[in-house]
Order: C-alpha cells, then structure tokens, then sequence
C-alpha cells in the first residue's frame, strides 16, 4: 500500500501564540510516541531538532517568520507534515485558505494513521478533512495535459468551496460543510460509520485502509457521494482542461522571465 495521506482545510488563525505552542506541544507530547515528530524547519531541509532545541524554538520559528513549519520524523514510521499557513493573506481569496498535509508511511497501520487524523481535526477545526493513500490522491486528484510549454502535470480538487473534494476512506465533514450540504443527508449513510466528532461528522465509507481503491470500496465511496449529492464534490473528469491551459501571452511572459534569469546569472559569471 502507498503511504498514507492527510490532509485538511481550514480558515481559523493559525499564527496564535497559543494555538501554535499548544498544537507543538500537544502533538510532540500526548500524541502515540510513534506519531511524535523529530525535526521542524521552515521549508525543506527540515533541519532543526526538536530533542536538542525544543518546543519553543520551534514555536518562535513560527511565529517570528509568519509560516506554518514543516515537521518531519525519521523513525519509523516516517512522516512528512506540511503545515500551510503565512501571516500576509496577499491575494488569496479562498474560504479555506490553510491546513496540514501530512504524508505517513504505510507502515504506521490503520489505528495510527486515524489517530493523528483525528488529532489534526481537533486542533485545525476544518471545514473539511481527508484520511486515503498517496496512491488514491493520484487517482483523484492527479492531471497530465499538454501545454504550450511541455507536458504540464498538476492536482485539482483540493479547495473548499463551490464544492468538497471528495469522499475517501475517512472523510471529515466540519460544522460548514455539513451546512452547505444539509444535517439530514447524513442519515443512514451507506457507510461502516458516521460518527459525531468535534463539532461535525467523521464518516468511515470501509474498516479498513486495505479498500482503498479497491471495486468495493470505491462503489461505497460513490454511494456516499451520490446520497450527500454528487453535485456538492469535485469531479476530476469535468475538469476543463483547456482553462488550465498556458495561453500564449502567459507563455511568452515566461519565457521572457526565464530569459532575465539567464541575462542576469551570465552578467553576473561574467563579472566574477
């Protein structure tokens, strides 16, 4: 099985002194110590350690940069979290602008993997959240096309907004979601589980990660979808394509862009 991946939206404040300390703390100690990250960082490399520099270095990090930290545990299992967020908003309007990703390795099991879910979902408060595999994103999400420029590869479908992404093999739907799409859908759900949790509905569609992408889990993950209302989630096959596409004058933009960069390195060889 691919590593699994989590990945959740939100628009609550992630740049609080006390969210960020209590999230740190929380995650490096009450989690599963097999669920404890090592190392922090803002951005690859993630260089920093958390048993030699503390908690508190890493909060400030945050804080003082106005980023969300990358956390990474080397030990097995390994895990990658990306968490997404920057004090200056800029020109991004989505309702949902931040969250967490986290890629963890199979090796985990399903019993952790929901853990650190379900711990992410309480901290973040999402409007939306998602546990499958790597392998299920690609399914989902994943798009080739060709481009002016090449081959272009890029994933659709995250934002929350007009619609949902998906439903996975455990989906979150937060207090919004579960307004836009209506309380009473939620009933008698062809599910293994529909669970109140933190203020919305954590829905199981299978008991184990094994159906991920299997005939059967993917039939009950469609009926979900079409009894909540097919329409409310994002569907990879109307993507129009050609609205993704680099038009010429972008493209030419680009490469006048890339011609500066090279003008500029070789002035500068040139001086040296």
């Amino acid at each position: 099985m691919s590593e699994f991946y989590i990945k959740i939206r939100t628009n609550k404040d992630l740049g609080s002194e006390p969210f960020v300390n209590d999230l740190l703390t929380s995650w490096c100690n009450d989690l599963d110590i097999a669920l404890r990250p090592e190392s922090f960082d803002i951005g690859e490399p993630v260089r920093h350690s958390l048993a030699t520099e503390g908690i508190e270095k890493a909060v400030r990090m945050w804080i003082n940069e106005g980023m969300g930290l990358d956390l990474k545990r080397r030990s097995k299992p390994k895990f990658d979290a990306v968490i997404d967020w920057r004090s200056d908003l800029g020109l991004d309007d989505r309702l949902f602008p931040w969250g967490c990703t986290v890629w963890l390795n199979a090796s985990a099991g399903d019993k952790l993997a929901l853990e650190l879910f379900k711990f992410l979902v309480c901290f973040f408060e999402p409007s939306f959240g998602w546990l499958t595999t790597q392998k299920d994103i690609d399914e989902k999400h994943f798009i080739t096309f060709e481009d002016l420029t090449g081959i272009a590869e890029q994933y659709e479908g995250f934002d929350v907004g007009d619609t949902l992404p998906g439903v996975y093999w455990t989906t979150y739907f937060g207090p919004w979601a579960i307004k836009k799409i209506g309380k009473a859908l939620f009933h008698n759900l062809n599910a293994e589980k529909v669970e109140p949790f933190n203020g919305g509905n954590l829905v199981t569609a299978y008991s184990s990660s094994s159906e991920i992408g299997s005939p059967k889990g993917t039939e009950i993950e469609r009926e979900i979808m079409n009894k909540l209302g097919k329409e409310h989630f994002f569907d990879k096959s109307m993507v129009d394509i050609e609205a993704l596409k680099t038009s010429p004058e972008e493209a030419e933009e680009i490469e006048n862009i890339i011609e500066e960069v090279k003008a500029k390195k070789k002035s500068k060889k040139a001086k040296s």
